[in-house]
């Protein structure tokens, strides 16, 4: 039979790889699609943008569009499992799985919102306009879809493309119809991208603005009056009158916008004490006995399916072993297995698989800190008193929790773990090597205090071990029966019971939210649409059912409604206005001061009235831009504005700034350089575009959901 040559056989064996490789791959298309478009605006936003369709019509409604459930759960397990991959995790977090939930959210609201606007303007794309991307212009197709004719030395074959698209394999031509439908996607989405930003301009004078804060730079000698100079209070001292007048001057700025303030209890979601007698129990049953009986693979393969941590087969030195595990390995043996270790992020089991002496020594010790207070004679005293007892015999351990003062160890009977040299404070840790190992020495003074120690044990093994690792987390009855409590709470509330009488039946405090608008950003309440839309279209008095934030379940109640106007002169006048017509009142005293100054700068020397004016700043301030400002001034809009106007050697006039009143004597400014302008005239161009086109592409999408008819109900399925 002939023999196949390669070239032949690629060609046999091509389609078939596609083919698996378009199957495998074809249900991630869509998020890419989605991510693509969104990113080439925002860059990597952290969250998915991928919609399916759901079982449960009143999961969420948006614009009187139905989100299902099923759908949003299918794309919450999605972004689990990718996660876990990602991180080589088994389990995921509750802190964790609560950010990809709202990721989720926000990112099947956001595609909804663009489909309806896409919609809603009539963009179309046609077969043809498909067949021309693919066919005239492939190097620009996206990169998803690169992938799937790119060979192993990466490079994309549009042979191999072309040579699917005349195939006439079912399953190639059900992929390669799914790909097409993500490609009219992709362009209705670049011609959505269109028409948000075909208003963007960037201007000549902007161009020309980031060029010179960026490239003109000076360097200048300058006097400071600062405000802080006015002591002498009657220079400021005001009328009612004069608050009276600059409240109707400046009756702009005190503007009210809409106002709501929330009165709220939060059932925050821990682990309950059933959930950690749950997880000892694991450990005690089923983790510690099989650390105990499995053997080389097939423990390694136990600990990766059910610890947080993969297998490490690496030597530890005991430094970096859990602190809960000193005893442990202070005298462990290949094949032991520790007890349950109890740390205060996870509890563990360890199993020690192997030891070996390595190069650098460890101590092993405990400590009584007494701290020197306000006496440090008689802190010395009473550390030597203990150091008695502790060498008289008496329990170390017991010593430490009654006396010691170092509040992170005392309850641990002083442990400090095992450490190398170089981590603890010299006098404490010359103490510990130079003693034997069970001695008690002391009192050691430090900085924090004196020191009652004990050596526990010195080593320099090394150890490799296999560790079982969880984080108690809350179970789904535990989480259950928090939601049922807050509902217990809610239906009180429903009963007409004031909601401080309720928060009392419950042994909880009730706090309150600051007051805000619209658009502030209160956590657990700004992210959350029902909650938002119930605090600004319910009235006074009324409350919400329980609502589910990242923190827990919270059940609200509006306590104040602030509405749109202007805020009241005499609830500001002292806090708000007071202050401000002080401000003013020094700013002219200052500017009068600096005026007469002026004159009597003799040849230009500002320095020559240092001594004269002492409570006022002298400095230089060399290579300022408006990019780079001078780090005593900071970016002082005010004052920089006068000074880049300035000419070498010129003298300024009193100038008003942020915090004070300068006087400017200009040393050297950069000239203009048209030919350099000119060079960088393109990048600055592109810079400033893209900037403003993500500026306005995130405005976009923020009216589009502030906009937004939004119906959400997620908390009644959590």
């Amino acid at each position: 039979m002939a023999k196949i040559s390669e070239r032949e056989q690629e060609k046999k064996t091509q389609p078939r790889g596609i083919m698996n490789r378009m199957r495998d791959k074809m249900p991630l298309i869509l998020i890419i699609v989605i991510i693509a478009f969104l990113g080439t605006i925002v860059f990597d936003w952290g969250m998915n943008y991928l919609g399916l369709r759901r079982d449960r019509v009143d999961f969420a409604v948006i614009n009187g569009q139905k989100v299902e459930y099923k759908e949003y759960m299918e794309e919450l397990n999605n972004q689990i499992k990718g996660y876990l991959e990602r991180t080589k995790k088994k389990e995921i977090d509750e802190k964790t799985l609560q950010q990809l939930r709202e990721q989720v959210w926000q990112g099947m609201v956001q595609k909804i919102l663009v489909e309806q606007e896409i919609e809603r303007l009539g963009i179309k794309v046609s077969e043809d306009e498909v067949k021309d991307w693919v066919y005239n212009r492939p190097e620009t197709l996206p990169q998803w879809l690169k992938n799937f004719f790119t060979d192993s030395t990466n490079v994309f074959r549009t042979d191999l493309m072309y040579q699917t698209l005349q195939s006439s394999n079912p399953e190639i031509v059900k992929a390669w119809a799914d790909i097409e439908k993500n490609l009219f996607l992709q362009l209705k989405y670049e011609k959505l991208q269109d028409v948000i930003l075909g208003s963007v301009i960037v201007t000549e004078g902007e161009i020309l603005k980031k060029y010179m804060d960026d490239n003109i730079k000076a360097s200048f000698e300058y006097m400071q009056l600062g405000l802080n100079s006015v002591t002498d209070s009657n220079l400021y001292a005001v009328t009612e009158e004069d608050l009276r007048n600059y409240y109707e001057e400046h009756k702009s700025d005190y503007k009210q916008r809409e106002m709501v303030q929330l009165k709220y209890v939060l059932f925050p979601e821990n682990a309950s004490p059933e959930d950690s007698a749950f997880m000892k129990k694991q450990f005690e049953t089923t983790y510690i006995p099989e650390l105990q009986n499995l053997e080389d693979s097939n423990l390694y393969q136990f600990v990766n399916e059910y610890s947080e941590t993969p297998f490490d087969s690496n030597y530890k030195k005991l430094g970096d072993l859990p602190r809960s595990a000193a005893w442990f390995f202070l005298n462990g043996k290949v094949g032991d297995v520790s007890n349950l270790l109890i740390d205060f992020d996870a509890y563990r089991a360890l199993k020690i698989l192997d030891i070996k002496e390595g190069d650098e020594e460890y101590v092993f010790a405990q400590h009584i800190l007494i701290k020197f207070g306000n006496d440090s004679n008689d802190a010395k005293k009473r550390a030597e008193e203990v150091f008695k007892k502790a060498k008289s015999g008496e329990k170390f351990e017991e010593l430490a929790k009654y006396y010691s003062e170092d509040d992170g160890t005392k309850n641990s009977g002083g442990e400090l773990g095992w450490f190398n040299k170089g981590r603890m404070v010299k006098e404490f840790e010359d103490a510990c090597y130079k003693s034997r190992v069970g001695e008690i020495v002391g009192p050691v003074k430090t900085n924090f205090g004196y020191h009652i120690i004990k050596v526990v044990g010195k080593s320099k093994k090394e150890f490799q071990i296999a560790e079982i690792r969880k984080s108690v987390s809350m179970s789904e009855i535990t989480r259950n029966a928090l939601k049922n409590k807050a509902y217990e709470f809610w239906k009180d509330l429903d009963k007409g019971i004031p909601f401080d009488s309720v928060a009392a039946m419950f042994k909880m405090t009730p706090m309150l939210t600051p007051e805000f608008t619209k658009d502030d950003n209160i956590p657990n309440i700004s992210k959350n649409k029902a909650l938002m839309n119930f605090a600004f279209r319910k009235k006074v008095g009324d409350f919400l059912e329980p609502v589910k934030t990242q923190s827990g379940y919270g059940v609200y109640q509006i306590v104040k409604y602030i509405p749109e106007g202007y805020k009241n002169f005499d609830s500001i006048k002292v806090s708000v206005i007071k202050p401000m017509v002080q401000r003013e009142k020094k700013f002219q005293y200052l500017l009068n001061v600096a005026n007469q100054i002026k004159p009597n700068i003799t040849s230009w020397d500002m320095n020559s009235l240092q001594s004269i004016y002492p409570s006022y700043t002298f400095a230089t301030a060399d290579s300022v831009s408006f990019s780079r400002p001078d780090s005593k001034i900071g970016l002082d809009y005010a004052l920089y504005n006068k000074v880049f106007e300035m000419k070498p050697g010129e003298l300024s006039e009193p100038i008003r700034g942020n915090d004070g009143v300068y006087i400017v004597k200009m040393k050297t400014i950069t000239p203009f350089d048209e030919a350099d302008y000119t060079a960088k005239r393109s990048e600055i161009y592109k810079n400033l575009m893209s900037t403003k086109q993500q500026s306005a592409f995130q405005e976009y999408l923020s009216n589009l959901e502030e906009r937004a008819d939004i119906i959400d109900n997620r908390e009644l399925y959590m």
